[in-house]
């Protein structure tokens, strides 16, 4: 027997994208343009698949729990992703998505269907606190949504690493938000910004006199997050002494402050976060691996800016609209020069580094636009820097196929003294194109890509008479 799919949409491109995609599986495929449409077929029997929106997966999880749900969506953001999966779903498509994409995710969440035929569980809709949004719509960023959706509702310990400044306390904040320990107390500690000698006294506490200058009892992290979540940053650089007390905490929840003989209880989330290679410490006598065993029951890994080049336009965008009113400065859009440069810079420093790099560049920048010669030089002349790399990546291909247009085009007698012309069309037409498709059709967001006002993008969309299939205007909000 074929698997099921039921498709509900009223999207004509994608009923043609997904029929394709059935077809190559072997897959019985039923359309229908709304969950009413659907009930009458819900009520007869459950299909292995459903694809619909968020909007309508909120409402198929009263109707039909059991459903295994793949959402598709426009571009979104992070809170929408997690709780897609935090509520369920097994995954979630970002439209517009090709065929051999939806073969390859509906291939997979019907192996997850036929593998777990038990009844999805979700938790009671809560209202949203205010929490620090993760900026990122790249594929290795959804990975990292889907796990924080699948790893918060548990009550586990969480590892989470990544290089230097790439975001992992937002991560843990993140984990935190869509936990049932939400609202109750959180505290981050930074154990390599603490001395070795006040570290094991910062996270226990110590009675007093049990050392010079503890002239009081005090209370540590541990204690004062009995109920909550404590993230400990750097964990990597905990010296040994303190890593066996911590790991005593981790095994029976129990611990002794500085100095004291009392036992105290406690029941303490840990998130953890490191740059540093554990298990090379490990290797090393370095950092204890029963203790590491018990901070990783959950690992996320966060990956660096240079693998996520959608999202450090994003995030330059972000950075612009955040400190625009800190800086007295009207930044509107980016100039065409500015994002090649962004994006061909490796960013070693991560997200911090291109946040503190809009912050210097917006110091000396005048006017609405953002100008080439605002960025600090070591990224402006990254621009012209010819990088070697093990593998050719997206710019390296783009060359390839850029050279191979470039000799048809010299090629072609009848183009003599018109070639510049005919070429420069040619690439700023395919480059508005993918764009839009790439932002769904908002023309606020292609506009944002391309560093140029939506006036004269719709200018340019005349000009070569690119077919669109929406113009949705409104501004993006942070």
């Amino acid at each position: 027997m074929s698997d099921s799919v039921l498709l509900i949409t009223t999207d004509r491109g994608l009923v043609k994208k997904v029929t394709a995609a059935c077809d190559e599986l072997a897959a019985a495929l039923t359309r229908v343009k709304s969950l009413k449409d659907a009930e009458p077929r819900l009520a007869a029997d459950v299909p292995d698949l459903i694809l619909c929106d968020y909007a309508t997966f909120e409402n198929l999880r009263n109707v039909c729990p059991r459903a295994c749900v793949l959402l598709y969506a426009e571009p979104t953001d992070s809170e929408q992703a997690i709780e897609a999966i935090k509520r369920g779903a097994v995954d979630f498509l970002v439209t517009p998505v090709d065929t051999p994409m939806l073969v390859r995710h509906i291939r997979e969440a019907l192996r997850i269907s036929r593998d777990i035929r038990v009844p999805a569980t979700y938790e009671e809709p809560r209202e949203d606190a205010a929490v620090e949004q993760i900026i990122g719509q790249s594929p290795a960023m959804r990975e990292v949504y889907k796990l924080i959706g699948l790893i918060a509702p548990r009550d586990v310990n969480v590892l989470i690493t990544g290089e230097s400044g790439t975001g992992k306390e937002l991560i843990a904040r993140a984990i935190l938000h869509h936990s049932p320990r939400r609202d109750r107390p959180f505290l981050a500690v930074n154990c390599a910004a603490i001395p070795e000698t006040l570290l094991e006294s910062e996270l226990f506490g110590h009675e007093k006199g049990s050392f010079t200058g503890a002239t009081v009892r005090r209370i540590g992290k541990f204690e004062q997050c009995d109920g909550g979540t404590l993230f400990l940053d750097e964990i990597g650089d905990i010296p040994l002494a303190t890593q066996a007390k911590l790991l005593r905490v981790l095994q029976d929840n129990t611990f002794q402050r500085v100095g004291g003989t009392e036992l105290i209880m406690c029941d303490v989330r840990t998130i953890s976060a490191t740059h540093q290679p554990l298990e090379t410490m490990i290797a090393e006598n370095r950092f204890r691996q029963d203790l590491y065993y018990r901070l990783k029951v959950a690992t996320v890994t966060v990956p660096p800016l240079r693998e996520r080049e959608v999202d450090v336009v994003l995030l330059a965008h972000k950075f612009v609209r955040r400190y625009n009113q800190m800086m007295d400065t009207d930044i509107r859009t980016f100039s065409p020069d500015v994002l090649p440069a962004l994006l061909r810079y490796p960013w070693p420093g991560n997200v911090r580094e291109l946040e503190n790099a809009i912050k210097a560049a917006l110091v000396v920048a005048r006017g609405t636009v953002m100008r080439l010669e605002f960025l600090p030089d070591h990224i402006r002349q990254g621009l012209g820097e010819d990088r070697a790399s093990p593998t050719p990546g997206p710019g390296d291909m783009a060359l390839v196929e850029a050279r191979a247009v470039a000799d048809k085009l010299t090629a072609q007698s009848p183009l003599d003294g018109r070639l510049y012309e005919v070429a420069t069309e040619l690439i700023e037409r395919e480059i508005i194109r993918a764009c839009l498709e790439r932002s769904g059709g908002r023309l606020s967001q292609a506009a944002r890509l391309l560093g140029i006002s939506r006036t004269t993008l719709r200018k340019k969309i005349t000009r070569h008479r690119i077919r669109t299939t929406t113009s949705v205007d409104i501004d993006d909000q942070d």
